[in-house]
């Protein structure tokens, strides 16, 4: 799309939001949801009460959706309640390069003014005029005649812990979430602080290995210190027993082994002697009785 095409479609769409403020029924939502390791999902909500869309602001939505796809953003229909437009999103952007993204020729082409960010450590200060409403505004346009359709135009920045300073016409209880009102607020400031979580445990986690080690270290060289003797200057260690002399100890009986041993004869076996049993003769039988005369 040329420079000059882009400066028409910018104007086409100012004269647009200019005449649907009127009746209050535009949306338009750019969310920063920023994360503790320097990286955000971005969002841009574009889009108009259906009853108001014709052929040519169709044509027109379409364009933008192509200068931002064109700026590497994802373009998803969108479509709630009465409004129809686009979703746009990028997600894990780097924080550093907020400026090449806010800056890029699909906010420019809508009018938007310069995003500036700077840093110090980590810290980071947005500064970005906006000026989506500045014509609008002219006309005396407030926040309540979109809410009374249910429009809005607003930045919103989602924030891992409590901003440092901003100028958000709204904040959350936590601190977290900044909102501005572009019809109160048209130029957004903040600044904030990030700590990289995962840098902080992985030096956590180190100085615990570290500890660990050199407890390790001690309790090794305590143990090796109690088992060593005693250095010099202490008590010296007794000496062990002399062995008691034994008086006129018998000379041990030389052998000769050199003279051979005869083998013992052999001893005859005894022959078996052969004992005679006597035999055994029967008992004589018992004499019988005499008989009695009388019978």
């Amino acid at each position: 799309m040329s420079r000059t095409h882009a400066k028409t479609l910018a104007v086409m769409i100012v004269l647009a939001m200019t005449v649907f403020c009127f009746t209050g029924c535009v949306r338009f939502r750019t969310t920063m949801s920023i994360k503790g390791n320097g990286k955000a999902d971005l969002a841009v909500i574009y889009a108009y009460h259906e009853e108001l869309i014709d052929d040519d602001v169709r044509e027109s939505l379409e364009e933008v959706a192509e200068s931002f796809e064109d700026d590497g953003w994802t373009a998803d229909d969108y479509e709630k309640g009465d409004y129809e437009g686009y979703l746009f999103s990028m997600n894990n952007v780097k924080v550093k390069d907020f400026e090449e993204v806010f800056n890029a020729n699909c906010f420019e082409d809508l009018d938007f003014g310069e995003f500036v960010l700077t840093q110090s450590g980590s810290t980071y200060t947005i500064e970005w005029e906006t000026n989506a409403i500045q014509d609008v505004e002219e006309e005396g346009i407030t926040s309540d005649d979109l809410s009374e359709y249910g429009g809005f135009m607003e930045v919103v920045i989602e924030l891992p812990s409590p901003a440092k300073d901003d100028n958000a016409t709204k904040v959350s209880k936590d601190g977290k979430t900044l909102t501005w009102n572009l019809f109160e607020e048209d130029d957004v400031e903040v600044t904030f602080t990030l700590v990289n979580v995962g840098a902080i445990i992985a030096i956590i986690a180190i100085v615990a290995i570290l500890i660990t080690a050199a407890i390790v270290v001690v309790l090794i060289l305590l143990l090796k210190k109690k088992k060593k003797p005693a250095a010099d200057g202490g008590a010296a260690p007794a000496a062990p027993a002399a062995p008691a002399p034994v008086s006129n100890p018998a000379p041990a009986s030389p052998i000769d082994f050199s003279v051979p041993i005869a083998p013992a004869a052999p001893v005859a076996a005894a022959p078996a002697v052969e004992v005679p049993v006597a035999p055994v003769e029967p008992a004589a039988p018992a004499p019988e009785a005499p008989a009695d005369p009388a019978t």
